[in-house]
């Protein structure tokens, strides 16, 4: 007969077994996230009724560096439910995605207690990007993709995601992750390594035809953070970061027949290329279509915070509100920026409560690197970095796929922190 710590044991594969899963079908099954979700969380609360305790909170959650925060986090976003505009849907808010969220971030630093549980995620993490990096050639080559059946378009390159923005999101947290992966030197086989760097370049040049600004932001200021500890010396650092700056600012004093000619070879040529320069170029642009469309989303969001500046309208109500704050047509959705749509919906108080988790978790993670010198722990780090930096032109944090990948691997982080440093 099992006695109970086999059957934690049992319980913690189970667990593993549902957020592989998870992680796997992501980026192509909705239905099935939420599936293995529940069924981790039904596996996780039954662990603790048969008895199992963890280190803090009345035994039932484990201790991290991020706890205080996150408590603060959750107490704080109990107000914006009491005092709601929509109660119902703020508490389905509240249990129905802040809990479970939480619970994806708790369950991860309590299974993923070993090097060997942590290979089994990398490797469910590995399998997921290449069969969408076949989705997406799928999609460039045959003009749909084989997971969902979608079309390619202009702007619609996005695999097995609805749209590009969230396929651009998922790209931008995995790649540094691979990078990490190769450095750390996890899988030690050369092979396993050299094919983990062709499908960099591969989900690189993906990024590229998402023609997803933001994501192109996000993922240099992730690159930035990498590239500051991978190297050390402040010299290199300049010495390289002026031969970047001289590489782009050189087309502006180049003469301006050659800046036509080059121009022409591009769109004539490299049809690509060119759409990827005009898409940088348009980044600063106010007057920009897309660009003048979201400055008035987000004059929209601020009207409402200055409404309801502390509480906020109420925790998932922002599509119910905002209709009686649409200014032009089109107007009244979601702001594409999520630290204003979370300041709308959950007052100010809410949005300082988030980014002290998000400063309380980059300084645990910088100190971490800074003494362990975990490439690992570093690639999640920077990938987090330019998954949040594109939050604030789109709503990742508001996507189902997207806040399941944010908390996921913000719980993978600590969890790879919390045992090295219990080695």
């Amino acid at each position: 007969m099992l006695n109970r710590d086999e059957i934690f044991l049992y319980f913690d594969r189970a667990i593993i077994a549902c957020l592989c899963l998870l992680i796997f079908c992501l980026p192509f099954a909705k239905a099935g996230v939420e599936s293995f979700v529940w069924s981790a969380i039904f596996i996780f609360i039954l662990k603790r009724a048969l008895g199992y305790r963890a280190g803090s909170l009345w035994g039932m959650f484990p201790r991290t560096e991020l706890n205080k925060a996150l408590g603060i986090f959750i107490a704080v976003n109990v107000l914006p439910v009491i005092f709601s505009v929509n109660l119902a849907l703020s508490l389905r808010g509240f249990f129905g995605k802040e809990l479970k969220f939480l619970a994806i971030y708790f369950m991860l630093v309590e299974v993923i207690n070993s090097k060997r549980r942590l290979k089994i995620v990398l490797i469910a993490i590995i399998f997921s990007a290449v069969l969408i990096v076949l989705d997406a050639g799928a999609q460039c080559f045959r003009g749909v993709d084989f997971l969902r059946g979608h079309e390619l378009g202009w702007y619609s390159f996005g695999a097995s995601f609805n749209t590009a923005s969230g396929f651009s999101a998922w790209l931008i947290v995995i790649i540094p992750i691979f990078i990490g992966i190769i450095a750390a030197n996890i899988i030690p086989d050369i092979k396993l390594k050299i094919f983990l760097f062709l499908s960099i370049i591969i989900q690189f040049l993906y990024l590229l035809k998402t023609y997803s600004r933001g994501a192109w932001v996000g993922f240099s200021a992730g690159s930035y953070l990498m590239f500051c500890y991978f190297v050390r010396s402040l010299i290199l650092r300049v010495v390289i970061l002026c031969l970047i700056a001289v590489i782009f600012l050189l087309p502006i004093f180049l003469p301006q027949s050659i800046k036509s000619r080059v121009s022409d070879m591009l769109y004539t040529n490299f049809n690509f290329v060119y759409t990827v320069v005009v898409r940088v170029k348009s980044i600063p642009q106010i007057s920009s279509s897309s660009n003048f469309i979201r400055a008035k989303l987000w004059k929209e969001s601020l009207e409402m915070i200055k409404d309801y500046p502390l509480t906020g309208c109420g925790l998932n109500t922002y599509s119910v509100v905002a209709r009686d704050y649409k200014s032009f047509d089109g107007g009244g959705i979601y702001p594409h920026n999520s630290y204003l749509q979370m300041a709308a919906e959950t007052g100010l108080l809410g949005l300082f409560a988030f980014l002290w988790v998000l400063f309380s978790f980059f300084k645990m993670g910088l100190q971490h690197f800074n003494q362990k010198r975990d490439y690992l722990v570093l690639g999640l780090l920077s990938g987090i970095l330019a998954f949040l930096v594109q939050s604030f032109f789109d709503t990742n944090l508001y996507a189902l796929q997207m806040v399941v990948l944010f908390w996921f691997m913000l719980g993978l982080t600590v969890a790879v922190i919390k045992f090295d440093l219990a080695k």
